[in-house]
């Protein structure tokens, strides 16, 4: 059997902060799972993820004909604190920690290719053949979690993250299913015991049970995977979250103790400054928060909103380039953004909003017209009656006609 220790060295010199290895042997329990949330209407909003990619993507042979072994790859994408917005004098929108810089697809990608490339070529020395690899970052038919479950990588949270050891959840996972026979990790023993924290504090209900994610009310599928408009009943309790959501994730004590150990949190929980150097002599193993998921300029963490509704496709573009920002399309950040502003009750948001009644997408114009009832005014109502005569699209008349009903009459 290859030596293990030499192969996970190789994977720690690519800058992944975590390898496991399992076998690859069918992941049966998360098949059933999987086929029994599909049944329930809990992956609804997801058409892709069907009972067959489930019985697919829980039997790594018919990834791999000859699949043996699963190496679990972790990098960690926790860099810095979020920015404070307690005093910022215009309203500002929520984007998740993941988000923040390069697009970990882009990051993750080239080094399992290069990491396969090495593995052949490891093999080839030392068994005369070449091995057989097949990559997963998150977008191909692998149950990545019962993945990195099984391989002792980390354990399921109730809010269905994997939590890591040091790392809590602030990861991103990968996989190399290979021919290759090596000696499997065992699985922690840890778990989330009896804390229920994650379940309580999400906004939209979206955690029925622990272990169990309701696809549809979750914040992050509403605002990055759903196309279309968002629920009404939902709209109100988003916030001021424009992309993705960390909710579920920062009221985790795995996860603040994470940022304590990395020196981003003082014991109190407050955000405190500090260099790269200082985080390197407090943490054990050695860790460098990653470059390239560090906070970009043109992205941040609590972006003003107001001026976002005025991107042009292309400045859209150009500003979320290699973003998984970009993933939503400028329609869908416009449309987050129109429903931010709403819940933001800043009435600075209204010329910019009553503009947005005029987009170029009826997605916008829609929600850009429920954000005006909700922040009400004499300008937003009557922005919303010459809209109405206006208005070709019967879904954005449905719209206007909602958010006029929730004026008082005076």
């Amino acid at each position: 059997m290859l030596n293990t220790h030499i192969i996970k060295e190789y994977a720690y010199e690519l800058g992944f902060d975590t390898v496991h290895i399992t076998t690859a042997e069918a992941f049966s329990e998360a098949k059933n799972i999987i086929q029994e949330r599909i049944a329930r209407g809990l992956m609804d909003g997801l058409p892709w993820f069907t009972e067959e990619r489930a019985e697919v993507s829980c039997h790594p042979d018919a990834l791999l004909p000859e699949a043996k072994s699963i190496i679990a790859l972790g990098m960690v994408y926790l860099t810095e604190q979020p920015e404070d917005d307690r005093e910022a004098t215009e309203p500002r929108g929520r984007i998740a920690r993941y988000a923040w810089g390069d697009d970990y697809h882009d990051i993750i990608k080239p080094r399992l290719k290069r990491f396969s490339e090495w593995l052949q070529e490891y093999t080839r020395t030392e068994l005369g053949s070449e091995a057989e690899t097949r990559l997963f970052v998150d977008t191909g038919r692998m149950v990545d979690r019962a993945v990195a479950q099984r391989a002792g990588l980390g354990w399921y949270g109730k809010n269905t993250n994997i939590l890591t050891k040091g790392w809590g959840s602030w990861l991103f996972l990968a996989e190399i299913v290979t021919n290759l026979p090596l000696e499997p990790d065992e699985p922690l023993k840890a778990n989330c015991g009896n804390c229920e924290i994650c379940l309580h504090a999400c906004p939209t209900q979206a955690l029925p049970n622990p272990y169990e994610l309701d696809n549809q009310r979750c914040i992050s599928f509403l605002t990055i995977e759903l196309r279309g408009s968002i629920p009404l009943e939902l709209r109100p309790l988003m916030g001021n979250n424009i992309f993705g959501c960390d909710i579920c994730q920062e009221v985790c004590p795995i996860n603040k103790l994470a940022e304590r150990r990395l020196g981003l949190r003082d014991k109190q929980g407050t955000a405190q400054f500090v260099t790269l150097a200082e985080i390197n002599r407090r943490t054990q193993p050695t860790f460098q928060p990653h470059k390239e998921f560090l906070k970009r300029p043109a992205v941040g963490s609590i972006p003003e909103l107001i001026p976002l509704l005025a991107l042009s496709e292309e400045e859209f573009r150009d500003r979320f380039r290699h973003s998984p920002i970009k993933r939503t399309k400028r329609r869908g950040l416009l449309r987050n953004v129109c429903v931010a502003l709403g819940n933001s009750g800043d009435l600075q948001a209204v010329p910019a909003l009553v503009g947005a009644l005029h987009d170029q997408e009826a997605l916008v114009r829609g929600h850009a017209a429920w954000a005006l009832g909700r922040l009400q005014g004499q300008e937003a109502h009557a922005a919303l009656q010459v809209a109405l005569l206006e208005e070709k699209d019967d879904e954005v008349t449905q719209e206007i006609r909602y958010a006029l009903s929730t004026f008082s009459e005076t």
